[in-house]
């Protein structure tokens, strides 16, 4: 029976193979964290493939060795103009992850009262402004950045990245965002990744 990670839309590439050189004519094999890491690369920086949702899946601290790998190479190649990461948690607090996020790309919302110190949006300087609001300033303000990753961390259910602001696909192609879980079935089945890769535990 085929596994739901196999469905159309959803590509998974599992983390296989081990280090050594060969003997015959001394050919170096990559090993597990060579390939799960260039797989994670060539999957940030790949543009307008359908790709923008990237899960990383396996023991938490060997995806977070990797994403964090990830941005530092990214931050390296400079392959975005603003690189995003936050912890989601099992509760996600909506309004915690908006500040946190609009913090990096220089969008200051008051964590107080929810009013944002900005005077271009038409709110005005100091108005109270719902969690809806928030998600189009927080939308507007990503669309000024021509690439932008975000990396939410200790994903364990349903988030509507609509909901918090994050625009992605054909409503801003250079954003792309990688999802680290434990869970296969909340990256595939719930925030339904683009592509999937899981990490071995060794």
């Amino acid at each position: 029976m085929e596994r739901k990670l196999r469905r159309p839309g959803l590509r998974s590439e599992g983390s296989v193979g081990a280090a050594n050189w060969s003997n015959s004519r001394a050919t170096y094999i990559p090993n597990v964290d060579d390939t799960v890491k260039q797989q994670i690369m060539d999957a940030l920086r790949v543009r307008n493939q359908g790709e923008n949702i990237i899960g990383l899946c396996g023991p938490d601290k060997r995806v977070q060795h990797f994403a964090n790998t990830a941005i530092r190479i990214a931050e390296r190649d400079q392959l975005f103009q603003k690189i995003v990461t936050t912890t989601v948690t099992k509760k996600p607090d909506i309004n915690n992850l908006q500040t946190q996020i609009g913090d990096a790309i220089g969008l200051n919302f008051d964590d107080k009262g929810g009013v944002v110190k900005s005077t271009w949006w038409k709110f005005g300087n100091n108005k109270r402004i719902s969690t809806a609001e928030r998600a189009a300033l927080l939308c507007a303000k990503m669309k000024e950045l021509q690439t932008v990753l975000v990396v939410l961390h200790d994903v364990h259910g349903r988030l509507e990245f609509g909901e918090i602001g994050i625009p992605f696909g054909d409503d801003h192609n250079g954003c792309k965002i990688l999802v680290t879980s434990t869970s296969v079935q909340v990256l595939s089945e719930q925030i339904k990744v683009h592509k999937l890769i899981q990490i071995s535990n060794i």
